[in-house]
């Protein structure tokens, strides 16, 4: 029986750590590969339209970065005459990308938000397009 049971326990460590090497591989290639297409500018074109239609693109804030103001303004550009929704955890605001740029004035909650952007493109054939940044909003107490 004492033999059995080393058995079964060397085995069960050696698959263990074959797993969580596979798991620890594929998770950094999925990060390497995300890195890649958040560096890309990439052109996103209308549903069967072949016409190149300009990427959602959110150029302050940073995601990820801490403020110490209750409010933040979201500066972008996205398609011409796009509708823009920005929902947070507090407020949904909307707006109009009339051309091309846009800046939304964003209320923050103490501590972490997400602020989930979309763009709905003029006329009915184009992509939704979509952005999501994590903002801090932390008192310098």
């Amino acid at each position: 029986m004492k033999k059995e049971t080393g058995v079964a326990i060397s085995m069960g460590i050696i698959f263990g750590l074959v797993f969580s090497f596979v798991v620890i591989l594929n998770t950094q290639k999925n990060q390497t590969v995300t890195q890649k297409q958040q560096t890309q500018k990439k052109v996103v074109t209308g549903a069967g339209t072949g016409v190149a239609i300009e990427p959602l693109i959110v150029s302050a804030p940073t995601d990820g970065v801490v403020l110490d103001t209750n409010k933040v303004s979201l500066k972008g550009t996205t398609e011409k005459g796009s509708f823009l929704v920005v929902q947070t955890q507090t407020k949904d605001l909307t707006a109009t990308a009339e051309n091309g740029a846009f800046t939304i004035d964003v209320p923050l909650s103490l501590g972490e938000n997400v602020i989930h952007i979309s763009s709905y493109p003029k006329g009915t054939g184009g992509k939704v397009q979509e952005k999501e940044l994590k903002v801090y909003y932390l008192t310098a107490n």
